[in-house]
């Protein structure tokens, strides 16, 4: 049977309590007894070493598990390390694809990286079921794609809309938005409209320098599902884009 946390300090310590009496009072009868006092000492030097066997269990089970600990996140973030290199590597190679491509190839292969990235956005930040959006600022109508959790599409962003004025002002001064819990911590100037029903996002620029081709959204149907720890990763990807697109 497993002993809850709080119980065990207050077994331990009534444990070590009770022995140092025991020993006490052991030590006690030892030096009053005529006889048998050889069986009171002996009680004595047993309650001792539990007094002070208790207390030392207890510190070497707690580095133990500390230890433990220790180890299970070094293995993981080994394993985010590996998840990480091999999502992100087939994204770098393409980029370079890119850069090393004609004219004429470079379009489709740019169009080739944004899936690889957007992929990669849902799967790497946030728990929960996530979903990450590339909102693109086209001539004409601004297009959206996503990847991840299967849901409405989001409405475009558009110039001379309280989200739109909102988006395009993070861009120009090369900022980001983050929101832990629609609940209580929305954007001024963001809203959030049925059907959609995520609780957290993060959204970032797509841009490389002067140029500006759109914003990376990542958002999550759980609160907290999206953490201020993941943004840098967001921010990566959507240099990535930009990069692609540029």
């Amino acid at each position: 049977m497993r002993i809850p946390p709080g119980a065990r300090v207050y077994l331990t310590t009534a444990i070590s309590l009770a022995a140092v009496a025991l020993a006490t009072w052991f030590g006690m009868q030892a030096g009053s007894a005529t006889a048998d006092r050889g069986w009171w000492a002996l009680g004595a030097v047993l309650a001792s070493v539990t007094a002070a066997g208790v207390p030392a269990y207890e510190q070497i089970r707690k580095e133990r598990l500390r230890a433990l600990a220790h180890r299970a996140a070094v293995d993981a973030a080994v394993a985010m390390q590996v998840t990480m290199n091999d999502a992100l590597d087939p994204i770098v190679r393409q980029l370079g694809r890119i850069a090393t491509a004609g004219r004429h190839e470079r379009a489709a292969l740019a169009e080739a990286a944004v899936p690889m990235a957007l992929d990669s956005a849902a799967h790497l930040a946030g728990t929960g079921r996530v979903r990450a959006c590339l909102y693109r600022f086209a001539p004409g109508t601004p297009t959206v794609q996503y990847a991840g959790r299967v849901d409405d599409p989001l409405e475009p962003i558009t110039e001379g809309t309280t989200e739109g004025d909102l988006v395009l002002g993070m861009i120009r001064h090369n900022q980001h938005l983050f929101c832990p819990d629609m609940g209580t911590s929305v954007p001024p100037g963001w809203r959030i409209t049925a059907p959609q029903t995520y609780q957290s996002f993060a959204a970032v620029p797509v841009a490389a320098g002067q140029n500006a081709f759109g914003m990376l959204m990542v958002d999550s149907l759980d609160s907290g599902g999206i953490r201020r720890q993941d943004v840098p990763l967001i921010r990566l990807l959507g240099g990535m884009l930009a990069v692609a697109l540029a």
